[in-house]
Parts: C-alpha cells; structure tokens; sequence
C-alpha cells in the first residue's frame, strides 16, 4: 500500500472516530435528557395523582391525562389495585415488584408493551393515607412517542452528517495526501527518468530544507560516495592488472628461458630461484592489493580489541630487523610516556596495525643508505600519542609527499634496486585512518595521533 493511501486511511479514521465519538456524545446526552424530562413529567403526574384522587374516579382522570398513552394506578398496602385509569391500561406489577416499590419513595422504570417501539416508561411514588395502614404506590406510565420521534430524526440526520463528512473527510484527505507527497512524487519521477544510471547525476527536490529534501541530500551524498568509490575500484583494477602483468611477464620469461637453454642442474636452479624470486613478489603484490581491496570494500568495519601500543612497536621492530639484518633500528620512548603508569593502548585490529606499521618502518629501513633508523613513541596530548618513523635518507620531494599516498605509486628518485609495488605507504595510510590517526610523511610525524 502506498504512504498516500495510508495517510488517507489514517486520516479519514481519525476524523470519522472524532465525528463518531462526537455523534456518540450528541446522541446519549439527548437520550439522557429526553428522559429526564420524560421522568420529571411522570412524577408530578404521580404526585397529582395522590392529590386528586379524593375527587372521586372520574374528576381524577380528567385532572391527570395529558401525556400520551398515559395512565395512572393505585395499589393498597395489600397489593390489591384500588384505582386505575388511562386509554390502555398495560401495567401488570407482580407482588414482588410492589414490594420493592414500597421499600423506595420514587422508583423509575421501563416496560415493554405490545405494539410499541420503544418501551413505556412509568414513575412508582410511594405514601401514606390518612387513617389507613400501610403504604399504598401511585403509579403513573405513559409512551414519550414525540420525543422517541426525534430521536429518530436525530438518528437520521447524525446518520447522513456523518456519511456526508466521510466523503468530504476523504476528498480532502486525498488532497492532502496528495499534496504532502508531492516532493516525494517529484523524487520518485526523477529516479525512473533514463538519466538516473548517469554518471553524476543528483536529485533535485523541490524544498531542499523539508524531510524529502534532507532524503535527496542524503542521497545524492551516498551516489557521490559511490561514484567515488567506483572510481577507486576502477582506477585499483587498472594499476593492478598493470601491476601484476611485470611479475608474471618476468616469471614467464625465466621459465621459458629455463626450458629453452637451461641443459644442465646448475643452470636449471639460477632459472627456477630466479621464478621463485618473482613469484615472491608477485605473492606480495597479491598480499598488499588484498589489503587495499579490504580496507576500500563497502563494509567499513574492523574488529578491534585494546591494544598495548609499546607492544606492538616491539613487534614491528623486531620483525623488521630480522627483513634488514646489520640495519641499526632504534625504539625510543619518551619523557611523557614513561612517566604514565600505564602503557598506552588503543583499541585496534592488531593485525592490520602491526601491517601499517611495519610498512613504515620497512620504509624507512629500506631508504635510510645504511644509516639507523629511529622509532620514537611520544605523548601528543593527555589523551594522545604520536608515533614518529626518521631515517636519515635522501628523503622525497615537497611535492610527492601526498602523491606517494596513492595506491602502485612511487618516487621519481627511487632507485630500481630498491624493491617495492608502491602499495605499503598507501596500506599504512589506509589502515591508520581507519583506526581514527592520521598518517603523513616529510619533516612531520609519520604516524600521528591515536586515541589512547
């Protein structure tokens, strides 16, 4: 069901509830009162009744017949009927009935008789006569047939009002839904246009500042994301594929010239060590570009788990000072970090920060012409660290020091001798923001502040 057809529902429910509630209220009240009246016209009968009968019976009925179908009786304390008069007399009491009356002064009620709609009302007074025992009940019943009557025409006429304000209630509220839905209506016709599978295509509501609006931004944020992340993806498979022709192309070579020259065991082993080589690489191309289609996949989350930060650069040291034998690497932990009392941690995915880290640091290793390199661990704040990687290398251009981030990128002045794809500096970056830091490279931290 559409929300237009829903609002309508609601709507029209809503507004036919009030008016039956209304009606509801209308129509009890005017019972109540009708019969208030009524009671109130039945017990000055009743009282006239007691008054009049010395009379004698026939002044008594002339006095006292006035309403319609009226009818007045007396009973004796015995139960037995002393007096009756009116044109129909139906009023049967049982003894038991009349008992009950006499215990009361005033006793109102109702009674079905043949030939009528509605039931007869009657009031039953109860007195004492001069000189007699007992208690005798005046007993007066009569059929309100004009007010009966308007209670039916006001059936009818709250009947009709309220299946007239049904279709009044639903005309509008199919405008009003209509209406309230029209910059939603204008969204939807956009999207089915040819034009919605375009590249940069975006919506344009009606009222950039109401509820559809907001959805319309929202939405053209998240086509923007997706166009982006298409981009990357796209730009990613390029250089991969590019990437991964040089190592198969090579390995392919060495194979082939093993099997076309190699005549003897040792000329047979330099060809296949040789594929093994590029198979190694290839191997950590693979690794790295996994990494980097993780991280850019549509699933943003990590795992994580509280980490202890001075652990985890031993680590990432002794790791790569067994890839970089003879290669002088230095942990420093500073002033500020020593005088904690506890270690500093973060919650992470220690996998992942050991991989961004370790990239840095065979970085720096692998640029540094022989020299030391130094890890130091500082305190950026009282609620953050900072990492910082130095070697004493040639270093990069100012203008490379973003570009290098990107992924299969490498500087102009690297030598070839130097291995590496380009992907670990654009891995570390990744994977820091990932863990809410931040990552850059020049005379700045290499690895800058995460949350404790």
């Amino acid at each position: 069901m559409q929300i237009k057809h829903k609002l309508l529902l609601w709507f029209a429910a809503l507004v036919i509830a009030l008016l039956l509630a209304l009606a509801a209220y209308v129509y009890v009240s005017t019972a109540r009162f009708r019969a208030q009246t009524f009671a109130e016209r039945l017990t000055r009968k009743a009282a006239l009744t007691q008054q009049v009968l010395a009379l004698g019976d026939s002044a008594a009925g002339a006095m006292l017949a006035s309403l319609p179908e009226q009818s007045e009786y007396v009973y004796a304390p015995g139960g037995q009927r002393v007096y009756s008069a009116g044109l129909n007399p139906d009023f049967h009491p049982s003894a038991t009935w009349l008992t009950l009356a006499r215990g009361l002064d005033s006793l109102a009620f109702t009674y079905q008789s043949p030939g009528h709609d509605e039931r007869k009302e009657g009031i039953a007074l109860t007195y004492n006569r001069p000189g007699a025992a007992g208690r005798y009940v005046a007993v007066v019943t009569a059929y309100d047939q004009q007010g009966y009557d308007q209670m039916h025409r006001l059936r009818q006429v709250l009947g009709l009002g309220i299946l007239g304000a049904v279709a009044v209630v639903g005309a509008l509220g199919w405008l009003f839904a209509v209406r309230a839905l029209a910059p939603l209506t204008l969204v939807i016709g956009q999207l089915r246009t040819s034009q919605a599978g375009a590249a940069g295509f975006r919506l344009r509501p009606a009222n950039a500042r109401d509820e559809v609006g907001q959805l319309a931004a929202a939405f053209n944020a998240l086509l923007a994301r997706q166009e982006a992340l298409a981009e990357s993806q796209s730009a990613f498979i390029s250089h991969a594929s590019h990437e991964l022709r040089t190592p198969l192309t090579t390995l392919k070579g060495w194979l082939e010239t093993s099997l076309a020259y190699d005549q003897d065991a040792d000329s047979l082993r330099v060809g296949l060590g040789r594929a093994v080589q590029e198979l190694d690489r290839l191997t950590a191309l693979t690794n790295g570009l996994l990494y980097l289609a993780r991280l850019d996949g549509p699933d943003p989350t990590l795992p994580t788990a509280p980490l202890d930060l001075v652990d985890v650069l031993l680590e990432v040291v002794s790791t790569a000072q067994r890839q970089h034998p003879g290669r002088v690497l230095n942990l420093d932990l500073s002033e500020g970090v020593q005088q904690q009392l506890h270690a500093p941690s973060l919650r992470g995915h220690a996998s992942l920060l050991r991989t961004a880290l370790g990239n840095l640091v065979d970085n720096a290793a692998k640029y540094s012409n022989g020299q030391p390199v130094d890890v130091c661990l500082e305190m950026d704040t009282e609620m953050a660290v900072r990492i910082r990687i130095e070697d004493r290398g040639p270093g990069i251009r100012p203008e490379e020091a973003e570009r290098l981030f990107e992924p299969l990128t490498r500087g102009r002045d690297v030598s070839a001798d130097v291995p590496g794809f380009g992907i670990g500096l654009t891995l570390a970056r990744r994977i820091i923001q990932r863990h809410g830091a931040r990552c850059g490279c020049g005379p700045g931290p290499a690895a800058a502040p995460a949350p404790r």
